[in-house]
C-alpha cells in the first residue's frame, strides 16, 4: 500500500478522532475565545482533523467510481460542496489560531476576532453558512454511496444522525457542548463504518477500500 493509499484508510479515523480531540482540548476554557494553550490546542486539532476529512471525502469520491449520469453530477456536487465546506472551516480554525498568537489579552484577541469577522463576506462564508456546507454534503455523497451499492445502509444512519446531534448541539449551545461532543463520537463511528465499505463491493487491493480514489474514470 502506498502512502497516498494508507492516508486515504486512515483518514476515515483520524479526521473525526482529531475533531473529538479538539472538543475535548476546548473544555477548559468552555469554548471562549482566550489566547491559552487550550484554545491554540483545540483550533490544531480541529486543523487537523479536517484536513483529514479533506483527505476522506476525496477517497469517498473515489468509492463511487465507476459512476456515470445524474449519480455522476450528484457525486461531484456533494464532493465539491463538502470540500468548500472544509475550507471554510480550515480558514476558520486558521484564523483562530493566529489570532491568539497575534492579540495581546482576551479583550484584543476577541477585537480582532471581530475584526476579520466584519470585512464583507467573511461572516457567512467563513463563520456561519461556509462551514456548515460540510456535513450536509458528506451525508449527501454517503447516501449516493449507499444507493450506489459501495457502503452499508447503517453506516449512512450513523453518519446522518451523528451529523444531525452535532448540528444540534453546536445551535443549542456552540461547538463545545456536550451535545455536540456526542455527534462527533457518532460521527465517528459512522465514518469508521463507511471506510469499511460492503462486502460485495469491489475493492482496489492498492487502497484497501471499497473502489479506487486512482481510477481516472
Amino acid at each position: 500500500m502506498n502512502t497516498t493509499n494508507r492516508l486515504a484508510r486512515i483518514s476515515f479515523t483520524a479526521g473525526p478522532a482529531a475533531l473529538l480531540c479538539g472538543w475535548l482540548l476546548m473544555g477548559p476554557v468552555s469554548g471562549e475565545a482566550v489566547p491559552s494553550p487550550w484554545w491554540v490546542a483545540a483550533n490544531a486539532a480541529w486543523l487537523a482533523g479536517f484536513l483529514m476529512l479533506g483527505v476522506m471525502t476525496v477517497a469517498l469520491r473515489g468509492m463511487a467510481r465507476p459512476v456515470t449520469g445524474g449519480r455522476r453530477v450528484v457525486v461531484d456536487t456533494a464532493t465539491g460542496i463538502a470540500l468548500l465546506g472544509l475550507a471554510a472551516n480550515l480558514a476558520q480554525c486558521a484564523i483562530a489560531v493566529y489570532a491568539a498568537f497575534a492579540a495581546t489579552g482576551a479583550d484584543g484577541m476577541r477585537t480582532l476576532l471581530d475584526q476579520v469577522r466584519g470585512y464583507p463576506g467573511v461572516e457567512v462564508s467563513l463563520y456561519t453558512a461556509g462551514p456548515q456546507l460540510l456535513y450536509p454534503a458528506l451525508v449527501a455523497l454517503a447516501v449516493m454511496l449507499a444507493v450506489l451499492g459501495r457502503v452499508t445502509v447503517v453506516s449512512v444512519a450513523v453518519t446522518a444522525a451523528g451529523v444531525v446531534v452535532l448540528m444540534a448541539g453546536m445551535a443549542q449551545a456552540g461547538q463545545d457542548s456536550a451535545l455536540a461532543g456526542v455527534g462527533i463520537a457518532l460521527m465517528w463511528l459512522g465514518m469508521l463504518l463507511l471506510g469499511r465499505g460492503t462486502s460485495s463491493s469491489p475493492r482496489n487491493p492498492g487502497l484497501g477500500l471499497p473502489g479506487s480514489v486512482v481510477n481516472p474514470r
